[in-house]
Formats: C-alpha cells, structure tokens, sequence
C-alpha cells in the first residue's frame, strides 16, 4: 500500500450506486434536489464522479470553482465534456494515480497542481474495489474560514463590529502592527482588542482562538 493513503472496507463503506438502485425513480428526483442542496451549504468543494470513465455527476460550486478558470484551476483539474481531466502531463499521471488507487478501494491525497495556492484534493471511493464505482472528491478549503461562519461566531460571541474586523484580519495571519496599520489605528487599540475577543471568546491565547475558528463548522458563504 502506497505510504500516505488509507484502505477503505467495503462492507463498511457506502455504495451509492446500490443506494441509487434501490431508491424508487419517483423520489430519486427529489432526492438528488436535496443533496445539491445541502452541498452547496458545504464550505468545501464535493465532486461525485464514476470512476473508470471520469464522468462528472454532481459537484457543488465550490468544487466547479476549483475546476474552473476563475481560480486560475487552483486544483489543477478541469472539466472537459463532461468528464475530469487534469490539465498538465504531471497532473494526470497524478489524477491517474488516485483513480488506479480508488478502483482498487483506497483513499488517496491528489495535489495535481503544484503551484502556489493549489488545492489538494481527496479521492474517497464510495464501495469497494470496483472499476467504474464511483469516487467523492473533497477540495481543501481555499480559506481558514468562511466570511460567513467568521461573522456568525462573533454574533455569537458578542464582539463588536471593530472586532470583529480584527478577528478576520487575525485569521488572515495578520500580526497586531499590521491589523492596525489596516485599520488606521494604534497598535495598542488593536491589543485592547484582541484581549477583548479573548475574553468574550474564553480563549487563552490568540494561538488557540485562531484554532477555534478553524474547527468551526464549514459553513460555505451566504448564497443571494
């Protein structure tokens, strides 16, 4: 087994190809509405495809995002007709890798861009050895968190709205003099703040609020 990458059981694992046979056609319409659905609320990109043949059957925006020229194809994969294809020689021999691994029942980590700000992808097959089963694709997050969620938390937690914009900036990898110079303000309002969000959000250290945030639920940006 290839260091790095986990086997998954197949009486364990969830065949959604059974799943979908099983299901009366009256509510697999419905069914398939939902789970676009509540992908689409996952601040990760999620991506179903078959396998043997790279067909794409369902993928929320984040991960048509990832796949697409908007991001500059941050995952090194794109969409072609349909079916997933990686956009460089040394990104298919790397997508080729997972999808041989995944016929096979094993998970594996893709990184077929190797540029900076790429997005690793997990291939998760969803059933057992199988050569057109189907494979669930988890993109990284291209962010610690969420606009959304972040603005949630400080809801929660009370903070003001100056605070809270510190608390973004925080988790941004900003440091105190460089929060301060975005905001106009003095280094010492800024530490002022932070010992406030500490407070209201009972964290010890910023260290362990920014780990706070990052284990927050992935809750993707508010769709208008």
């Amino acid at each position: 087994m290839l260091e790095g990458s986990t086997s998954v059981h197949a009486e364990a694992a969830w065949d959604i190809g059974s799943v979908i046979a099983a299901t009366p056609r009256r509510f697999l319409s419905d069914a398939t509405t939902m789970l676009r659905c509540i992908i689409e609320h996952v601040d990760y990109g999620l991506a179903l495809i078959s396998i043997g043949s790279r067909r794409l059957h369902l993928a929320n925006s984040a991960a048509l995002l990832a796949m697409s020229a908007d991001s500059n194809h941050s995952s090194g994969l794109s969409v072609v007709a349909g079916e997933l294809c990686a956009l460089t020689p040394v990104g298919e021999r790397a997508l080729e890798r997972s999808l041989t691994l995944a016929r096979t029942g094993v998970r594996d980590l893709l990184t077929a861009n190797k540029g900076p700000g790429r997005t690793t992808v997990a291939v998760v097959p969803l059933a057992g050895p199988e050569e057109d089963g189907q494979a669930l694709l988890i993109f990284s997050k291209p962010r610690l968190c969420d606009a959304t969620t972040l603005a949630l938390f400080a809801r929660s937690c009370d903070l003001t709205a100056a605070e809270s914009n510190v608390l973004a900036a925080v988790c941004e990898g900003k440091r105190p003099h460089e929060v301060a110079r975005q905001h106009g303000v003095q280094v010492s309002t800024v530490r002022s703040q932070l010992l406030s969000i500490r407070q209201k959000t009972r964290s010890g250290s910023i260290r362990e609020l920014v780990q706070t945030v990052s284990l927050l639920p992935p809750m993707a940006r508010h769709l208008v």
